[in-house]
């Protein structure tokens, strides 16, 4: 007998038949959007997803929903590549689709076998960035999102997530597809909560607009509002008080508040915080319902719920406690807290006044904590400002796994399992939302200690070969072959980040010039390895720095929080001039330009401001160019259409395009969702002047500046850019990449 399943599975392999022997390329629409469902329909999918070019040219929402979380381990590695970046691949042509495919390939191992495109608009040449654990990205937010909560609903896993965009969203996390938005919060949401309120399965949420909803977890139809904070409410959480289920919520007005689910009521009000209330954790003590609080004043306050009284207020953190979380070790109950102060405190929940452990090494911030047990041993989950997901052992503090992969500041994180895989759900500053296979070896991630970020690059020609030049936050400099990314050397001097780099050529020599947040600008021979100068001065950070040859002389320009701009013969070492940027206040960035008989000293400042002195020296005030409304981050200058003209880019998310003869603006070129951090231009030969721009947004884009159209390309977390000729490289919160841009443009070798 013929089943539905057997028509399924005749009709996906005719559609994958045809497709295979016409060409990929000449795959019809039906075929693109529905021989996934059907390959599903007919138990062919995993067989199927083992094509690449299929992988290709099929719809990505489609055959991403078809695949799920990635988890089945049936699933061919290149599904999971492909589940990687399926939320990169919506709107792109095949050819940008197949491009995306191969970075994430030379990322993660190199398994696929992906021939350039010659319709796609770049391809990838070269990775050297950490591999990130599995996970599958949940897309459709389109602001940060500050909360993560994981439940059920009719034996489906599902996730709450509240964002910036005022919404509240459940997914089912089996299919990783939304099930349903929620709307209705005028302001922000900062909090979710899963479980059953009065008896029936409900999501609740919690928003800047002061305050908390009630929605039904099957219908999403909004119940109740639970309104009396004067403030936004930060958090909320369900639990019970003497056997009657309350929800307990956290306000920036201060108050902590007690309600009663039945009647919604409020039951008490908790007041004692001098700052906003961030986070609560329920907890038990023997028969006691406890709520540990965390503020924005950095103290941790217990309080016995029944009574509303105050236990216990703990002052060990140093800035403002921004997560709480309680758990079960070793058969007592703790709790962990953490926060501003770059570090996790762990305490004992029924007589802690000291704790138990103290866990550091945060670049920035805790935002959120999560404990539980993953493989068989209790566990915290923390997320962090450094854009990381981190699994400790809670037993002693040691990291098990380091989760990287989103573009910005990770802000809420969960631990659970999905089908009996552990996992982590994460959301980010980068408006998604991601679970990880926590199941993978515990060194996943390859933990050493130092962040891996690189902060800028640049490129120089020694001999018969290019080198690529790396600064990032582990305070080191290194040279990379620009054929193959290869390291060939590393310099250590820095003792804070190295936030700009700039190469060049002296003496017949390459050298590369790095400035850092120790205040200092240093020198070195690429060549021969060795430092040449230790450039001092500046008294706080270095943002920028920059090259440049003028009467013979090779000038290095260095700029700084300390408001100015410094100019010092490079072969000497020695100091020539110091330019103050005055109301400009701190300098990002800074580029030389204008024409060769009267070259020009760039800077972008912190007023949103540009600034330009000429090199040469004069007593007149500098040219002030106005147009930014926020810091200006990022200079390039170059030619457009013979006119010399510096990019720009701001925290305002806009690059501005300024006509350096003139004084004048030529374009804004809009785009970016997010503040622009690098900025580089170059020559596009018949496209005429290129730029190219990295942004917060997760994106880097290539823009003609004569019109603004633009070509999107998904590098996540770049904050620096160099271009040569065809190539760009591009520093990033996970390594360095190089690509080539316009493919089919180069001429046959």
């Amino acid at each position: 007998m013929t089943t539905k399943a057997d028509l399924e599975r005749a009709i996906a392999r005719c559609l994958h038949g045809l497709a295979t022997a016409d060409g990929w390329e000449h795959a019809n629409a039906y075929t693109a959007h529905y021989l996934a469902l059907h390959a599903r329909a007919g138990g062919v999918l995993t067989e199927l997803a083992g094509d690449v070019e299929f992988l290709v040219a099929a719809e990505p929402e489609v055959l991403a929903d078809t695949l799920g979380a990635g988890l089945d381990p049936a699933l061919p590695d290149s599904a999971r590549l492909f589940l990687r970046c399926a939320h990169q691949l919506r709107g792109q042509r095949p050819g940008e689709r197949a491009a995306v495919l191969a970075l994430a390939s030379l990322e993660h191992g190199g398994s696929l076998e992906l021939p350039e495109r010659p319709d796609a608009r770049w391809w990838p040449l070269w990775s050297q960035v950490e591999p990130t654990a599995f996970h599958r990205v949940l897309a459709g937010h389109t602001a940060a999102v500050y909360a993560v909560a994981l439940g059920d609903l009719d034996d489906r896993p599902v996730a709450a997530t509240g964002s910036g965009d005022c919404t509240v969203r459940i997914w089912d996390l089996r299919d990783g597809v939304a099930l349903r938005v929620l709307e209705g919060h005028t302001q922000g949401v900062y909090s979710v909560a899963v479980g059953f309120f009065d008896h029936a399965p409900s999501v609740l949420s919690a928003g800047g607009d002061g305050t908390v909803r009630v929605w039904n977890l099957r219908t999403g139809a909004q119940s109740h509002v639970l309104a009396g904070h004067t403030r936004g409410v930060r958090t909320v959480v369900l639990g019970q008080v003497a056997g009657r289920p309350v929800v307990v919520t956290g306000s920036d007005d201060g108050t902590v508040r007690v309600w009663e689910q039945h009647t919604r009521k409020l039951i008490r009000v908790l007041e004692g915080h001098t700052h906003g209330a961030r986070c609560v954790a329920l907890g038990q003590l023997d028969d006691l319902a406890v709520a540990v609080v965390g503020s924005h004043d950095g103290a941790v306050r217990i309080w016995d719920l029944h009574h509303g009284t105050l236990l216990r207020t703990l002052r060990r953190h140093t800035g403002p406690v921004r997560s709480v979380a309680v758990g079960q070790l070793d058969g007592r109950a703790v709790f962990a807290s953490g926060g501003g102060d770059t570090r996790i405190l762990l305490w004992d929940l029924a007589e802690g006044t000291t704790p138990l452990r103290v866990v550091d090494g945060y670049t920035y911030g805790v935002n959120s904590i999560g404990l539980g047990t993953t493989g068989g041993r209790p566990a915290m989950l923390t997320g962090s400002y450094d854009a990381t997901v981190q699994l400790l052992s809670m037993a002693d503090g040691t990291p098990l796994q380091v989760l990287e992969g989103h573009g910005g500041g990770v802000r809420s994180v969960s631990l659970g399992t999905l089908d009996g895989v552990p996992v982590a759900v994460s959301g980010g500053y980068d408006s998604t939302v991601r679970v990880w296979d926590l199941s993978e070896d515990e060194t996943t991630g390859n933990w050493s200690g130092q962040a891996e970020w690189k902060r800028t690059v640049a490129t120089v020609r020694d001999a018969d070969r290019r080198l690529v030049v790396t600064g990032g936050n582990d305070c080191r400099v290194q040279v990379h072959d620009a054929g193959d990314g290869r390291q060939l050397r590393e310099f250590r001097g820095h003792t804070d980040w190295v936030r700009s780099v700039a190469a060049g050529d002296l003496d017949g020599s390459p050298v590369a010039l790095t400035g850092g947040d120790d205040g200092t600008a240093r020198v070195w021979d690429l060549r021969r390895g060795v430092p040449l100068h230790v450039l001092e001065g500046h008294t706080d950070w270095i943002r920028s720095v920059a090259l440049v040859r003028h009467d013979d002389v090779l000038l290095s320009l260095t700029a700084g929080n300390d408001g100015t701009v410094r100019i010092w013969d490079t072969s000497r070492g020695s100091a020539v001039r110091v330019l103050n940027a005055g109301p400009g206040g701190p300098v990002y960035a800074v580029a030389t330009g204008g024409r060769p008989d009267a070259p020009l000293i760039v800077a972008g400042c912190a007023d949103g401001t540009v600034r330009c002195w000429p090199l040469g020296g004069g007593d007149g005030p500098p040219l002030v160019l106005r147009g930014h409304s926020d810091w200006v981050r990022a200079v390039a200058c170059g030619e457009m259409d013979g006119t010399p003209v510096a990019v720009t880019g701001g925290d305002d998310g806009t690059v501005r395009v300024w006509d350096l003869g003139r004084g004048e603006p030529v374009r804004v070129l809009e785009g970016h969702g997010g503040p622009v951090h690098a900025v580089a231009a170059g020559d596009g030969a018949e496209r005429g002047m290129l730029v190219v721009t990295g942004s917060q947004d997760d994106t880097v884009r290539l823009w003609d500046p004569r019109t603004g159209s633009h070509t999107v390309l998904p590098v996540a977390g770049c904050t620096g850019l160099a271009l040569h000729d065809r190539t760009l490289i591009a520093a990033t919160h996970r390594g360095v990449l190089a690509l080539t841009l316009f493919p089919s443009a180069r001429p046959a070798s």
